[in-house]
């Protein structure tokens, strides 16, 4: 009686390590993906980020003393529109009261005019300025 010596795979075998393959690369496909989206993301909300601190240089650059309330703008950065909201607000303690009329509070928002479907900013930067007639 003789026996067979079986050296390959059988069917079964190759089907499921093409079947794990499969699965393997699926992930790392979508990784790819996610990595991608994010490093996207990543670089509008830096370019966001640049126009807000932008928008604060100016004030100090400029020495406006704005009044409290809010301004609205237009900006170009990375050809890409960008929008932005300052609102400029005195410094108040928790009695509502004004504690500094030499110090403001700037706060700029800004979104991607090219993306209507975010309600949320992109990023909100926080600066002070001190009045520039002291």
């Amino acid at each position: 009686m003789k026996t067979k010596n079986n050296k390959g795979f059988t069917l079964l075998e190759v089907m499921i390590a093409l079947f794990v393959v499969a699965i393997a690369l699926g992930g790392v496909i979508k990784v790819m993906g996610n990595a991608a989206i994010n490093t996207s993301r990543l670089s509008s909300r830096t370019f966001a980020q640049w126009v807000a601190l932008n928008q604060i240089t100016k004030l100090q650059i400029l020495r406006k003393w704005p009044s409290p309330g809010e301004i609205k703008g237009d900006d170009e950065m990375a050809n890409q529109e960008w929008r932005w909201v300052q609102k400029t607000k005195a410094i108040k303690d928790e009695h509502d009261k004004v504690t500094n009329n030499d110090i403001r509070r700037i706060e700029v928002s800004v979104w991607n005019k090219n993306d209507p479907a975010s309600a949320e900013p992109y990023v909100t930067v926080v600066g002070f300025l001190v009045n520039p007639g002291m």
